[in-house]
């Protein structure tokens, strides 16, 4: 059929032309035209608005992303007020800042795609923080338990804006007194009694401000294994926290060994019969031999008396005895005081200045001075010719029946020493001791401390807080008398040496008891920034001619303390063998004050006022004292800092302060491993 004829278009016309039209487009399939895109869909509001103040000046706004959108507008107000735009992000946070503290803002925001835009969100209210500390409360949820018999771990929960807390302890029965502080929010304490309820409190800290204690948690040590040590140890031993090491006689270390003593470990004395003496107890470092025992002030070292707490009594075991290889000034055989077999060990005739017994750090010696008869006790630490090589630091004695610190010869250094409640002197020195000593407290109080009832031990009828001597006899094994060399040239730097007011102290006819210093037989020596209080004869003495020498030789040294609340501060003139008179010092920056001793410092009880169990002492200067000034400054006058190199690996520390405690020390060195005992 040809298209061209034209006959059936009547009868076909409508179909004809529709198929006219499939086949002219059927030849060329590139001419098809596509449909076009359906259009995108329109923005929604964004959802899941929320808000989150994070400073005083701060908002953090987040929000759900919208479909399409390729960035969004925020919006702020202020209270009431009308929006304005605050930023444009493209995601889906949005930090606000330069606000106004404690203030109201609204958000909204609004998704965007080019020039659209879509609907703004609901409105979020955020509130900035305030400027005004949020109030400090006390820990919640404060408990813990026993990982072994010697330590307890406390635990609480965090407090908002704390930077620290303080942890307190006490017995069932004691007083609470603060042992540490801490930025965490867990402390462990050790050195503990097994099987024994401890209890503990936490409080906040922010800056200088405390919140309230927390509830009380009573928690129980857990039963220990306790170690008869019975023979003396000739091989390298290891003693662990987890046990209790009872000593069952003097026990010596021996043969070159080395006893190496864990932090946190409890060493005890002989067990205790009640009304008979205690047996003689005590650990003996020999020549070429040592000791490491490195506590922490977290894990003390405790050497103690085997009984409990609350039934101990000055001189219940022996305590610890060094004797090293370095010289003194005794000639001949010299054995160590105490009774047998401590008075068979010789000590005398060292060559070896720099000699090493061991490392001996965060160590508690409690009521130790044991005797086996009478005006024989042991000390609280002796050292015997013990030489530079040896390290000791943080160390306390209280309540020992004899001298709490005594050395015999020998060069060792040490520093940050607490002495509590002495049966005799604090610190003592003497045969040719030339070690150099800094930051050091002594305290005694009344009444008197005594023995238990059968100990033959008798405390000393001429206590003082220093008392140090060149060569300890005019004759024997004193070759020259109180000119023996080497000299005892110690140096004693910030001390605080405090006495216990008239009538605790018998009154001695020579006037060589009761004194801050008693300064003797040749000695001579470095006394400096130092301060002497309280003390029922005087400040100090000096006695003996040989002793006068050494001040015009320079090799006595006596400046830049405070003497405080004494009833007389220097040597009265004319006073028979007595060589300390005012005059020889007046260049020496020594100043005195009738001042009560105890207003000297930030809370220690005056001497009528009975210091109680675990009493929390704060030996900084008080606001205004004399002794936060006076000192020596950055730099020790005259020929000292010749004797004061090589100190701790170092100089020696001069200080603008006087006394063992800067004014401006957050934490005190003494702080949470010493404590106070009235039994």
């Amino acid at each position: 059929m040809s298209f061209a004829s034209t006959r059936w278009l009547p009868k076909y016309g409508a179909m004809a032309c529709l198929l006219l039209a499939m086949v002219a487009c059927s030849d060329d399939d590139d001419d098809i035209i596509p449909p076009p895109p359906p259009p995108p869909p329109a923005l929604v509001a964004p959802t899941g608005l929320t808000g989150t103040a994070t400073s005083t000046t701060g908002v953090r706004v987040t929000w759900s992303a919208v479909t399409g959108a390729t960035s969004y507008t925020v919006e702020q107000a202020t209270g009431s007020g009308a929006f304005s735009t605050a930023g444009t992000v493209s995601g889906t946070e949005f930090t606000a800042a330069n606000l106004q503290p404690n203030t109201e803002y609204r958000f909204r925001v609004r998704g965007l795609r080019g020039t659209e835009q879509g609907p703004f969100s609901a409105d979020v209210t955020v509130r900035t923080q305030s400027d005004a500390p949020v109030a400090l409360v006390a820990p919640t949820g404060v408990g813990g338990s026993s990982p072994s018999a010697t330590s307890v771990r406390v635990v609480w929960n965090p407090v908002a804006s704390a930077t620290a807390y303080d942890v307190q302890q006490a017995t069932l029965t004691g007083d609470f007194v603060t042992v540490n502080r801490v930025t965490g929010t867990d402390y462990t304490a050790t050195g503990l009694a097994p099987t024994t309820d401890y209890r503990f409190r936490v409080r906040s800290v922010r800056n200088t401000e405390t919140s309230d204690f927390s509830a009380i948690t009573t928690i129980r040590t857990l039963a220990a294994n306790t170690i008869q040590v019975s023979s003396d140890i000739t091989q390298n031993t290891v003693w662990t926290s987890n046990n209790i090491y009872q000593l069952t006689r003097i026990i010596s270390v021996a043969n070159g060994a080395t006893l190496t003593i864990q932090p946190g470990t409890r060493i005890i004395g002989g067990a205790i019969t009640q009304g008979q003496a205690p047996p003689v107890t005590a650990l003996i470092v020999l020549r070429g031999s040592r000791v490491n025992a490195v506590g922490t002030a977290e894990a003390p070292i405790v050497m103690t008396s085997a009984a409990s707490e609350g039934n101990r009594f000055p001189g219940d075991w022996g305590g610890l005895i060094i004797v090293g290889n370095a010289r003194s000034n005794r000639t001949g055989r010299v054995v160590v005081e105490g009774p047998a077999p401590a008075d068979t060990i010789s000590w005398g005739n060292g060559n070896a200045d720099n000699d090493n017994s061991g490392d001996y750090r965060y160590i508690r010696v409690e009521f130790a001075g044991a005797a086996a008869q009478l005006n024989v006790e042991l000390n609280s630490f002796s050292m015997y010719s013990v030489g530079s090589g040896t390290r000791m630091e943080y160390l306390q004695a209280i309540r020992g029946l004899d001298d709490m610190f005594e050395w015999f010869g020998g060069t060792v250094d040490g520093r940050y020493f607490v002495s509590y409640e002495s049966g005799d002197d604090h610190f003592d020195s003497a045969e040719g001791y030339r070690g150099r000593n800094q930051f050091m407290i002594a305290l005694q109080t009344g009444p008197r401390i005594s023995p238990r009832p059968g100990n033959p031990g008798a405390l000393s009828s001429e206590q003082s807080g220093f008392e140090n001597d060149g060569c300890g006899s005019a004759a024997g094994s004193c070759a020259q008398g109180f000119n023996s060399t080497p000299y005892s040239m110690p140096v004693f730097a910030n001390f605080t040496v405090v006495g216990p007011g008239p009538g605790v102290l018998p009154v001695r006819a020579g006037g060589d008891g009761g004194l801050g210093a008693n300064i003797r037989r040749g000695t001579g020596g470095v006394y400096i920034n130092g301060v002497l209080a309280r003390w029922p004869e005087a400040a100090f003495s000096i006695f003996d001619p040989e002793t006068d020498q050494r001040i015009t030789e320079d090799s006595l040294n006596i400046r830049n303390l405070v003497l405080a609340d004494n009833p007389r501060n220097f040597d009265a003139v004319g006073a028979n063998n007595r060589f300390g008179q005012e005059s020889k010092f007046t260049n020496n920056a020594i100043r005195t004050t009738t001042a009560a001793g105890h207003t000297l410092f930030n809370n220690v009880p005056s001497a009528s006022t009975p210091v109680t169990n675990n009493f929390d002492f704060d030996w900084r200067p008080a606001t205004g004292s004399i002794l936060a000034t006076g000192g020596t400054g950055t730099t020790f006058p005259g020929r000292i800092p010749q004797r004061v190199t090589n100190f701790f690996g170092g100089t020696m520390q001069s200080t603008s302060y006087v006394g063992a405690i800067d004014p401006a020390a957050g934490t005190e060195w003494y702080a949470g491993w010493t404590r106070y005992y009235l039994n």
